[in-house]
């Protein structure tokens, strides 16, 4: 079922009708058989869950989806904390003068940007209304994928309730990543010998070649190159130098040519957006990097793509995670 787990719609289970989770499973168990296992646990469980009489959609039509659930092409609420508001932006389009808003919001399980294209929405950011701190409950919202994050627009026939009834605190998912990706305790390591094209996987590898950066004129907001200087997608955008960085990556079972672009190559090398603008096309200190970075082993979350020309799969990355190798091998140990 969209939105709710096997184990989310047992625990509605017990605690609206009071059964206990071994009486739940066994009359999954029993449905499924009665139905020649045509239908899933998560099918059986909501079948049993109706035939209760319990509402499973009432806790998303409340609160909405958490967001690690959320897909591109949903349109549906969100219940989070705004983290981080993001500068509004003017810019014109068919020759009359329009803004965009947003900012970053996050609950327990995740990260999401949220953009904001209808002025009443935009004018409750600017006078200070929607800030930092601020619990919102979203309706009808619009997911998208933008560079291969999720974002969720709003527009017009979009709702907004700051500091909704009935939410008193939530709690956000600790995480370094800023851009609206899944929380570290979310994913699982993958290996890289069983990735294939179009998979998203996190990766715990060492860098064992390393080449010198280069950068393209992009687009402030998504990154994609420019076009005479303008984005098709993000007319509020500016040109700037985008950062492209190769390197192979080894997880110990299987070797893969990878590729970092805007704050992941940074991230990758330890640097801020300043310093690496200042390593590409400088040589000397390129080398120094290198010989620092050569063996380092990181955690990297991102998708694996097909390579036509040179007829071999790559690893996109998107986000550099900081975890202790302890942590991330009792990861491994108890995945």
């Amino acid at each position: 079922m969209m939105g709710l787990s096997l184990d989310e719609i047992v625990s509605q289970i017990k605690e609206k009708k009071g059964l206990s989770e071994e009486d739940i499973k066994l009359r999954i168990s029993q449905k499924r058989d009665k139905l020649s296992g045509l239908v899933s646990e998560e099918g059986a469980a909501h079948i049993i869950a109706n035939e209760l009489g319990i509402d499973l959609m009432e806790s998303i039509r409340k609160h909405g989806l958490k967001i690690i659930k959320l897909k591109p092409g949903m349109r549906v609420g969100v219940t989070g904390k705004v983290l981080k508001n993001y500068e509004v932006r003017t810019f014109t389009r068919n020759e009359k003068e329009s803004k965009v808003g947003s900012f970053l919001m996050g609950d327990d399980s995740g990260l999401i940007r949220i953009v904001l294209w209808d002025e009443n929405h935009i004018a409750r950011m600017e006078n200070g209304e929607i800030k930092p701190d601020t619990i919102l409950k979203i309706e009808n919202g619009t997911v998208k994928e933008n560079n291969g994050y999720k974002e969720m627009h709003l527009g017009n026939f979009s709702q907004i309730e700051v500091n909704p009834e009935g939410v008193d605190d939530i709690k956000v998912v600790q995480t370094n990543n800023t851009t609206g990706d899944m929380g570290e305790s979310e994913f699982k390591i993958s290996k890289l010998s069983d990735a294939n094209s179009g998979d998203n996987v996190t990766v715990y590898g060492t860098i064992v070649q390393l080449f010198e950066p280069r950068s393209y004129d992009g687009c402030s907001e998504c990154g994609k190159k420019v076009v005479d200087g303008k984005c098709g997608a993000h007319p509020t955008g500016v040109v700037k130098k985008i950062p492209i960085l190769n390197f192979f990556l080894d997880d110990g079972n299987a070797g893969m040519r990878a590729v970092a672009f805007r704050d992941a190559a940074a991230k990758l090398l330890d640097l801020d957006e300043a310093g690496m603008e200042a390593l590409i096309g400088n040589a000397a200190a390129f080398e120094d990097i290198k010989v620092k970075m050569l063996g380092a082993q990181k955690v990297l979350s991102g998708r694996v793509t097909s390579n036509e020309l040179y007829n071999r799969n790559e690893f996109m990355v998107r986000n550099v995670h900081a975890m202790e190798t302890k942590d991330v091998l009792s990861k491994m140990l108890n995945q």
